[in-house]
């Protein structure tokens, strides 16, 4: 007979013995105490088998080790090296050779958008070499303004107004009142004349129901489409209205005119955001084997912006220059970005550069501390005894001083998330085949925004299937590796099932998870980016092979960033986020891994996003976290180095992802390969945070953007000097601490993430 089954045999015998004793004795006392005893010596027994040892359900061991086994070490030493704000300055970032986005100034037309007609057709292409994506600029948009259904008033409600008007009630017919399965239907003239009764003086003698009645009664209005809808409609209005045919026929020409004249070739594509990325060839005839072996090597697809062209580009107009340009597209690319900015022909021109993942970067060699042995847990998934990050503020047990506070929220709000909140991932994409993902409920359908077939390492461009394939830069370099970032973030939301004895739980359990693929191979470019973040927000459709539409059925109430470009924000991205947020979403951004203020970095110091910087397990801002005034608040994040908690495992944000080199965490076997996995950075923090927005927005689902925002904030803890703390060399001109020789204050900006502090109405 197994454990269990003894223990319910004996709880059952326990609590019929309870009933006769008490049923048996006359005196109340008695009984009170009787049973009292009783039911302590139940508890004991429940508590410990038959032997006498304590019996606790142990998840962590029943686990398989499949279901358990994860990656992730002590890193022992300083893993970032020091240096000064000046040098982090320095540091490189990338774009990409050859491609170029900008924005015509177009002169808007005299079409008033309500007087605009729902069926209006869109313009044909501009030639027959147009872009796919300037086929068609919008769905056919949704009514403006629909009726209201009839009220439908329960026998409850029919009751209190039949008492409190009978005579009315009375005088009714057939055609004003009419049952259905859901209650009775009232006419128009029946709502009426009820109404008029109850206001000339009558009351509802149920006074608990007149609120709800009256409502009921009121006159239908004619409902808006809900708010996301509308703004989307207006703009997919302004989209039509700016890329008429002819101007988006005008700000070609005028770019490939411009290429002429600089002994260029290429081709200018419009995109559905408004803006169009332009394609730079080199001059053919001077195309030889090596210069095509150079410009097809995957280290000359990406040029940095800080490095200076092998040719001075004092002035991309001389005849040196434009001799250069016509075998170096690196060089063609720059004196394109200048010609075109100078022309005052566009809103904006820009390099298409490479974002990368936010995870911590961490050397290869170093060595490790040993794996201490595991403690018996007794949660439903097995590893979240390890998910410090999730648990309540404090130093008892089963808290932390770095947790975020999502145990506390999920048992007071008595909800772990709503399928009908979305969360949309731009990240790497997903591994599909994920054990703990292939079946989960949370996952919608999503899209494969990476337009270079070689940066999408899937063998196509743009498609409908989101599965990460893996984005290793040099698959020859031992030390290049596939990330699987956008799993390790997505399950930090919940994409991955949570309460199913496997593997980890995720921050909110029931959401909608669309992963939107927008990073590949060594990165992701900027312009894919800026149609992930539409797509998501649902104000574009994505294409597939055909240039038929594929808009996101499940538009995003949060977007999670967890990338990072070392510049300021673009001007074409910001024109993203704020058609995303325009539409109703939530858009959060990771402040970036770079130790410097984060309003050098994008999207963390774009505007209209929720910045979010990285904490440890003690609650302090990590060593490798962006900071600053544009910061809105800390969050999980993790440190690799250490383990202020003490349970022989790295402080690093434990979530899904396929790894190599693991262990299992019962017997601390290794285990050649496994689903779970260590990481730290601020793109560990941002999904915390939209995990936490996801939550609030299934307690409050009419809270608007910036109300979920705000209630956000509220759940934080105030962030003390202490907490961002940090060496002098790496902040010049930050304040001391007294005491502390060496360190000095950072002005780490935000607040904590805490949502044992949210208010729930």
């Amino acid at each position: 007979m197994s454990k269990l089954k003894r223990l319910n045999i004996i709880a059952g015998s326990c609590a019929l013995l309870a009933v006769s004793m008490l049923s048996g004795c006359d005196q109340v006392e008695q009984k009170q105490e009787n049973f009292k005893k009783l039911t302590n010596r139940v508890e004991a027994q429940l508590s410990r088998d038959v032997l006498g040892e304590p019996t606790t359900i142990d998840y962590l061991e029943q686990a398989s080790v499949e279901a358990r086994a994860m990656a992730g070490v002590i890193i022992g030493g300083q893993v970032i090296p020091d240096r000064t704000l000046e040098e982090a300055l320095k540091t490189e970032s990338y774009f990409v050779v050859g491609s170029v986005i900008a924005k015509p100034k177009i002169e808007m037309t005299s079409v008033v958008e309500e007087e605009m007609p729902e069926s209006a057709a869109l313009p044909d292409p501009v030639s027959a070499d147009e872009s796919v994506a300037a086929r068609s600029m919008a769905p056919p948009p949704p009514a403006a303004m629909m009726k209201a259904p009839e009220p439908v008033i329960s026998a409850l409600e029919f009751e209190a107004i039949e008492e409190a008007v009978p005579d009315v009630v009375k005088s009714l017919n057939s055609k004003d009142l009419r049952k259905t399965s859901e209650g009775i239907q009232l006419s128009p003239e029946a709502r009426q004349k009820m109404k008029r009764a109850m206001r000339s003086g009558e009351k509802i003698q149920r006074s608990e129901m007149r609120e709800t009645v009256m409502q009921k009664l009121e006159e239908p209005e004619m409902l808006p489409v809900p708010v996301r809808q509308i703004q989307v409609q207006k703009k997919e209005m302004r989209v039509r209205r700016e890329l008429n045919q002819a101007a988006a026929h005008d700000a070609r020409t005028r770019a490939m005119k411009r290429l002429e004249k600089m002994g260029l070739s290429g081709a200018a594509y419009a995109r559905d955001g408004g803006n169009m990325v332009i394609n730079i060839g080199v001059d053919p005839t001077h195309f030889d084997e090596a210069m095509k072996a150079k410009l097809n090597s995957q280290y000359k697809r990406f040029a940095p912006m800080k490095v200076a062209s092998p040719v001075q580009m004092d002035d991309c107009s001389s005849p040196l220059v434009r001799n250069a340009m016509k075998t170096d597209a690196e060089l063609a690319t720059r004196c394109v970005v200048e010609d075109l900015r100078a022309s005052g022909d566009y809103e904006y021109v820009e390099p298409d550069y490479i974002f990368t993942n936010q995870f911590e970067i961490r050397p290869k060699d170093l060595p490790v501390r040993p794996i201490a042995t595991s403690t018996k847990l007794t949660p439903n998934d097995p590893l979240w005894g390890f998910q410090w990050h999730f648990k309540n503020q404090g130093e008892g047990a089963n808290q932390s001083l770095g947790g975020a506070g999502f145990e506390d929220f999920w048992s007071r709000a008595s909800q772990t998330g709503s399928a009908g909140v979305t969360v949309a991932i731009v990240d790497t994409g997903l591994q599909m085949s994920h054990p703990d993902i292939q079946a989960s409920r949370n996952l919608a359908p999503g899209f494969d925004m990476v337009s270079d077939p070689f940066m999408g390492n899937d063998g196509d461009g743009r498609d409908s299937n989101p599965n990460d394939p893996g984005d290793a830069c040099d698959p020859n370099d031992p030390l290049s590796q596939d990330t699987f970032h956008g799993t390790h973030v997505a399950g930090t939301v919940g994409v991955a099932g949570t309460n199913n004895a496997s593997g980890v739980a995720g921050g909110a359990w029931n959401v909608t998870i669309v992963p939107v693929r927008a990073l590949g191979r060594c990165g992701g470019q900027l312009s894919d980016i800026n149609d992930a973040i539409r797509w998501a927000a649902g104000v574009v459709p994505a294409r597939d092979d055909l240039g038929d539409e594929i808009w996101n059925a499940n538009p995003a109430d949060i977007i999670n960033l967890s990338i990072g470009l070392f510049e300021r924000c673009p001007a074409s991205m910001q024109e993203a986020i704020n058609d995303a947020t325009e539409a109703g979403a939530v858009v959060v951004a990771a402040a970036g891994n770079a130790r410097i203020d984060t309003k050098y970095y994008a999207p963390g110091g774009c505007q209209n996003v929720v910045s979010v910087a990285a904490s440890d397990a003690r609650g302090q801002l990590t060593p490798y976290s962006n900071y600053g005034a544009a910061v809105d608040i800390l969050a999980p994040g993790g440190d690799l180095t250490r383990d202020d908690d003490g349970d022989g495992r790295p402080d690093g944000v434990l979530s899904t992802k396929y790894a190599k080199n693991c262990y299992d965490p019962v017997t601390n076997e290794p285990v050649e390969s496994c689903y779970y996995a260590y990481e730290s950075g601020t793109s560990m923090a941002a999904p915390h945070v939209s995990a936490a927005l996801a939550l609030l927005k299934s307690q409050y689902p009419l809270a608007t953007g910036d109300e979920l925002t705000s209630r956000l904030k509220a759940a934080t803890n105030s962030r003390t000097q202490l907490q961002c703390s940090g060496k002098c060399t790496h902040y010049p001109g930050s304040e001391p601490i007294p005491g502390s020789e060496g360190m000095c204050f950072r002005p780490c900006g935000g607040a904590m993430l805490n949502l044992q502090n949210a208010q729930l109405d």
